[in-house]
């Protein structure tokens, strides 16, 4: 069975009492590498519980250095009560971010670019769709055409645009299954990741107690639409004290992962209060995405 395994000096990044923007908590943080620095674009939360978002950095993906100013903030009236759960793809020169705009009432898919993580030009509202979140970018171009995995509850969907700004084609990529770990819903944790069997990507499920567990799915290497296989176990739940106690207990929540040294890094949110690590060696992914594990 597929698992994951915690980083013995969980969490690794934990809320600022110093800086009035992360006084409460920060958690689900994107996961991207920037000449060869480990970057986690991460929200945080002040005590009136307004989002915005921080950069962190690293050379082992262990040990993180953060800036003392947020690097995105709400800019608009949709984002208010601010930027949520960001999740970074770079393509085509650029980081694209997908993220939750959130006025106290809808979340909404919105997108905004940068050229180095720190200077972030917004876009705008890409999928007007009422609660839509939990959206990513692929990677590279499937057949010419850019791919998105969103999240209209409780499905995981499928989105395509020839320009980024302009999403159609709306089909259902994945949904709940009855009485499990996620019989409420589903969602993206971070965006899809190429491995040579296909499309690897891990996702949050969510059960009738509202505890949130994290899942895998291979999609199909030129056709995303066709899921190859899917954990029928969770791969990581709440089981620490970090993970059951917070500000939403019973919760392990990622925006983002990516591969250091053959080995998975899987960055995740505790009780949506603090930003962990887990890890499993690639060898073990595969050998799942082969059907030998």
């Amino acid at each position: 069975m597929l698992r994951l395994r915690r980083f013995p000096g969980n969490p690794i990044l934990e809320a600022n009492p110093r800086h009035q923007w992360e006084e409460r908590a920060v958690f689900n943080a994107a996961a991207v590498r920037k000449n060869g620095t480990i970057c986690l674009i991460y929200r945080a939360v002040n005590d009136a519980y307004v989002s915005s978002l921080g950069l962190a950095v690293s050379r082992d993906g262990l040990r993180f250095h953060r800036l003392a100013r947020p690097v995105y903030v709400g800019q608009d009236p949709s984002e208010s009560r601010g930027v949520e759960d960001p999740r970074v793809t770079f393509i085509d020169g650029k980081y694209r971010m997908l993220y939750t705009a959130y006025d106290g009432r809808h979340p909404r898919v919105a997108l905004a670019e940068s050229p180095d993580l720190l200077r972030w030009q917004r876009v705008g509202i890409v999928l007007p769709h009422l609660h839509n979140k939990d959206s990513a970018i692929f990677p590279e171009r499937i057949a010419g055409r850019y791919c998105m995995v969103h999240r209209d509850l409780p499905n995981m969907w499928l989105a395509w645009s020839d320009d980024l700004r302009n999403w159609g084609e709306f089909e259902v990529l994945a949904t709940p299954r009855p009485r499990s770990w996620e019989e409420e819903k589903i969602g993206l944790s971070g965006p899809p990741t190429r491995i040579p069997e296909g499309w690897l990507v891990l996702y949050h499920g969510v059960d009738r107690h509202k505890v949130y567990r994290q899942g895998a799915m291979l999609l199909d290497p030129r056709n995303p639409r066709r899921v190859v296989r899917r954990t029928t176990e969770p791969i990581l739940e709440p089981e620490t004290d970090y993970e059951l106690h917070g500000d939403v207990p019973n919760v392990v929540f990622s925006c983002g992962h990516l591969v250091l040294a053959d080995t998975l890094m899987f960055y995740y949110a505790g009780a949506d209060t603090v930003i962990c690590l887990a890890t499993c060696p690639m060898a073990e992914i595969r050998a799942w995405a082969q059907g030998r594990l």
